[in-house]
């Protein structure tokens, strides 16, 4: 990673455009529509987790550098409608599904704490 920071422009009303440091994990900008400064938010590419083809969860990286509440980067998962009746075949398979998807969103947080713990993103 480049220890140079990133920077990029935001639109924000009111106010000329603004320019801020972006992370190297954020996937860009493309909304050019302004926002208010606590609306900026980077957002990492999104990792669709579906083992053997079954969505399970989506995540990706968050953070909002001007949020009132909270600036800390964390990881946004989204667990998929799993919702059914299933027969015991199909259980098993969800069940490894499951454990499948586990282990891939450990992984996950484990980059969001090598990117916090080198203090990008907070």
């Amino acid at each position: 990673m480049s220890t140079e920071p990133r920077t990029v422009t935001v639109n924000v009303f009111v106010h000329k455009p603004l320019e801020i440091d972006e992370p190297d994990w954020c996937a860009g900008h493309p909304d050019t529509r302004a926002a208010y400064k606590v609306d900026i938010t980077h957002t990492g590419p999104e990792h669709v987790i579906a083992p053997g083809g079954r969505e399970i969860l989506r995540a990706f990286l968050t953070q909002a550098p001007f949020s009132t509440t909270d600036r800390t980067t964390g990881l946004y998962v989204a667990l998929a409608d799993l919702t059914g009746t299933r027969t015991p075949a199909e259980v098993e398979q969800l069940a490894d599904d499951l454990n499948a998807a586990a282990a891939r969103l450990r992984e996950l947080g484990h980059e969001l704490a090598a990117i916090l713990a080198g203090g990008e993103g907070r």
